[in-house]
């Protein structure tokens, strides 16, 4: 008899309880060899993590590429940091994008989606208690049918928990959070990549800078594309003035879906366009398409016309003074040579056969009135010693620098530089010293 069979008779022979717990023990490692045990089971890790109020998920994409029939396995993460127990439950949803830009994303609760994969993916664990501090590390699997359809599936994987906490007032209120990690599974086969750009969506006049710009893709295709490239800001000479580069945003299939750059500067003036060169394939050619858009300050520009205004009025205003000043001196210098021709042919305002008395005072200097304002043009001889023309001579010299300061104003210089040496002529022969330091240095200064 073969030993290994007198080893089952002596086997069989022992007591039943004994027999029995051999024989579970022998199946037990069977089975162990056979099927293995599931290494991949989840973990919990504690961490001394500051109170923020927040339990997060991560990664929140996740990103693959298979052919219909594969099965891959991906970690996520869960940490809890609100500060208090929680009981986290994990669902999944299809999702998909939107004609409309504003609503990027439209998730389906319990509905399927056109591009659903919510019922390929399987958490391995449907909910769970999670202390504060505490990580947990889990495997979600994605199984693809080997039917499926070549192109873009999306479907989300949220962790849900309802705790409670106290508002400023320190009345207890609940809160219930809900975050999620999106997985975009791209099938192998006939994939349709196709879409178009709006032109930028820019403010069609603006005040100041930063300037906002809106950039929609459509995705036209049935796979989510991922649009990059910048934008190029050039002024109304055509001009470069700045560069934005645009980075990849997300766009599912049969959606739009807005991606907004920011051009960083403050003081602008003028009309710009902005020409947008956004790519969606690796080797393909950009789209290009520009919108134009003014900035002006306007506040600050009808400031700087009102003060433009108001100093042209304010000159004509003193031209037009000065012109009258001018015209009552020249009224004053006719009555003042009639005075003094009336005392030199004092004979001719008497009465017929009235005989004039001597005069016992000399003969005054004149000088033509020429001689000192050329530009006036009159000849009359004036008496240089009598005081009242004295004052006269000295307004009209004071009369053209004040008017050759307004032409400095206006930037006729070569009118205000006739008016200086004409004053200064006329100071000259009457040696007003002071008068002509002062007309000096203006004339310096031209």
């Amino acid at each position: 008899m073969p030993r290994w069979w007198q080893g089952t008779l002596v086997l069989i022979s022992w007591p039943g309880i004994i027999r029995s717990a051999l024989i579970a023990s022998i199946a037990l490692l069977l089975i162990c060899f056979i099927h293995p045990i599931d290494a991949s089971a989840y973990t919990v890790e504690k961490h001394d993590d500051a109170v923020t109020g927040q339990f997060v998920i991560s990664p929140t994409k996740v990103e693959l590429e298979m052919k219909p029939g594969d099965s891959v396995s991906r970690d996520i993460v869960v940490a809890n940091r609100t500060g208090t127990t929680l009981t986290v439950e994990f669902s999944v949803e299809d999702f998909e994008g939107s004609e409309d830009p504003a609503q990027a994303t439209v998730f389906l609760g319990d509905e399927d989606g056109s591009w659903g994969a919510r019922r390929w993916l399987e958490p391995e664990i449907s909910s769970i208690v999670i202390k504060h501090g505490e990580t947990v590390t889990f495997r979600t699997k994605v199984n693809v049918p080997k039917n499926a359809e070549p192109g873009g599936h999306y479907a989300a994987l949220f962790a849900s928990s309802t705790y409670e906490t106290q508002d400023e007032q320190g009345s207890a209120i609940n809160i219930t959070s809900r975050i999620g990690a999106l997985f975009l599974i791209k099938v192998a086969g006939t994939v349709r990549q196709e879409g178009t750009l709006d032109p930028p969506e820019v403010p069609a006049i603006s005040e100041y800078g930063p300037i906002d710009i809106g950039l929609v893709f459509r995705n036209q295709g049935n796979t989510h594309l991922k649009p990059s490239g910048r934008v190029i800001i050039t002024n109304i000479l055509g001009q470069t003035t700045a560069e934005i580069p645009v980075s990849e945003w997300v766009v599912l299939p049969e959606s739009a879906r807005r991606n907004v750059v920011k051009w960083e500067s403050h003081y602008l003036f003028g009309r710009y366009t902005a020409k947008a060169e956004i790519g969606y394939m690796p080797d393909g050619t950009p789209i290009i398409v520009s919108s134009s858009f003014w900035v002006i300050p306007w506040k600050i520009v009808l400031g700087i016309a009102a003060g433009v205004i108001l100093l042209i009025a304010l000159v004509s205003w003193l031209v037009r003074r000065r012109r009258g000043v001018r015209h009552e001196l020249e009224e004053e210098l006719d009555e003042l040579r009639a005075a003094q021709q009336a005392k030199e042919a004092p004979e001719a305002t008497m009465a017929p056969g009235t005989t004039p008395a001597p005069s016992p005072e000399p003969k005054p200097e004149l000088i033509a009135l020429s001689e000192l304002f050329p530009s006036m043009g009159d000849s009359s001889m004036i008496n240089l010693d009598d005081g009242e023309t004295q004052k006269l001579v000295r307004d009209l010299i004071s009369h053209e620098v004040d008017l050759a300061r307004s032409y400095i104003h206006e930037g006729r210089i070569e009118d205000a530089r006739h008016e200086l040496l004409e004053a200064r002529s006329a100071a000259q022969l009457i040696s007003l010293l002071a008068e002509i330091g002062m007309i000096d240095d203006m004339l310096n200064q031209l």
